[in-house]
């Protein structure tokens, strides 16, 4: 696994929103949570912010299997469509790819599921920096 991925995994944000094995290659990604106490709103539905994060989140490992390891990416944009409410206890499923990847920017687009039906849809805009 790549080391980058590994610090994605490992990450006690992504650990606490119910993280577990991200699968990462040919600039695809894909996880799941469950919606949990810790990621619900007050209204018992999971935490729009926490889709807008996992969206992100998702876009990023499904880039790294394709970036080169002199690059970083940084999140430039990003655009959340919430199509429904995700109740407590469902497993939401993530799933990214990349759209166009340029030398600068790369859009990736991202859906999440529940039972297979779409829930949100995002387009997350990567600016992809030099290491220094």
């Amino acid at each position: 696994m790549d080391e980058r991925l590994r610090k994605v995994q490992t990450l006690p944000l992504h650990r606490y929103l119910g993280i577990g094995e991200i699968a990462s290659g040919e600039g695809r990604a894909s996880f799941s949570v469950i919606a949990e106490e810790a990621i619900l709103n007050p209204a018992g539905m999971l935490h729009g912010g926490v889709v807008y994060l996992l969206c992100d989140v998702c876009a990023y490992a499904g880039l790294l299997s394709v970036l080169d390891g002199n690059l970083e990416a940084v999140t430039h944009d990003l655009h959340v469509s919430v199509m429904r409410a995700v109740g407590s206890g469902e497993t939401v499923s993530f799933q990214s790819a990349i759209a166009k990847m340029g030398k600068t920017l790369c859009f990736i687009d991202v859906t999440a599921r529940v039972a297979g039906k779409p829930i949100a849809t995002a387009r997350v805009t990567k600016s992809l920096i030099p290491i220094v």
